[in-house]
């Protein structure tokens, strides 16, 4: 029975750490700590459960494994979808399908039959061809297609267009320009990428103390979020750490 009680309270410890790093309501600890058995299992069955067979993850996953055992699925399935009905978003789609599995002069063609008429100046198309000429190492016309995206489209704000448009300044050589768009980019960009990126090109540039810096913000805000966060930042932290060692 005390054997029992240990693991019950053990337990209720990770219960109350999952609910507090998950940023789920407090209430879920009232239940676990006043009603332990019973309340455990609610949460698990209400909270946990789902998100291990529903959440992005485990989609991610499942989508992963797939690919794994059947490597040209998504590429198929594309081409299919386009015999079937050759509209925008299909071929868009299949154009994706291309850059993922090595094609990205492919994917650029596909992108640039769709940009005609009054697809012409379609934001998401335009940055799905800067995607594909990013991918070919074509830097500078990936920068002016994203240049002539914003100028014909003004309030289409994307933080991923605004990565590749940074990124393909870096890869020019032209380090301050991408220093100023990385420095805009960090302070809005969901996750630690355009940040630690920024971080590597300020070391790069012999600004050690501002890079530093940068490194111990990404770290403490990886550290101090949620747990699931220091999953998909993995790549990031583990570059930030070293940025911090070296």
């Amino acid at each position: 029975m005390p054997a029992f009680g240990v693991l019950l309270f053990l337990a209720q410890i990770a219960c109350g750490v999952h609910v507090v790093r998950s940023g789920r309501s407090s209430t879920w600890i009232y239940l676990i700590l006043f009603v332990p058995a019973l309340g455990m299992l609610i949460y698990l069955c209400a909270e946990v459960v789902p998100e291990l067979v529903n959440g992005p993850r485990a989609r991610r996953t499942v989508g992963e494994i797939g690919r794994t055992l059947n490597p040209g699925r998504d590429l198929r399935d594309a081409m299919r979808r386009v015999e079937i009905a050759a509209t925008p978003e299909n071929r868009a789609a299949l154009a994706e399908a291309l850059i993922a599995t090595g094609d990205p002069v492919g994917a650029a063609s596909l992108y640039r039959e769709i940009l005609t008429g009054v697809h012409a100046t379609d934001a998401a198309m335009m940055l799905g061809l800067a995607r594909a000429l990013f991918a070919q190492g074509d830097f500078a016309a990936t920068q002016a297609e994203l240049e002539a995206l914003r100028a014909a489209n003004p309030e289409y704000h994307s933080p991923e267009g605004h990565l590749l448009y940074a990124r393909s300044l870096e890869e020019q050589g032209q380090t301050e320009k991408a220093l100023a768009e990385y420095d805009a980019l960090s302070t809005y960009y969901p996750g630690q990428e355009a940040r630690c990126r920024y971080a590597l090109l300020l070391q790069r540039s012999g600004r050690e103390g501002e890079a530093k810096r940068l490194y111990q913000e990404i770290c403490q805000a990886i550290d101090y979020g949620p747990r699931y966060q220091r999953r998909e930042q993995r790549q990031w932290y583990r570059l930030a750490k070293r940025g911090l060692a070296g």
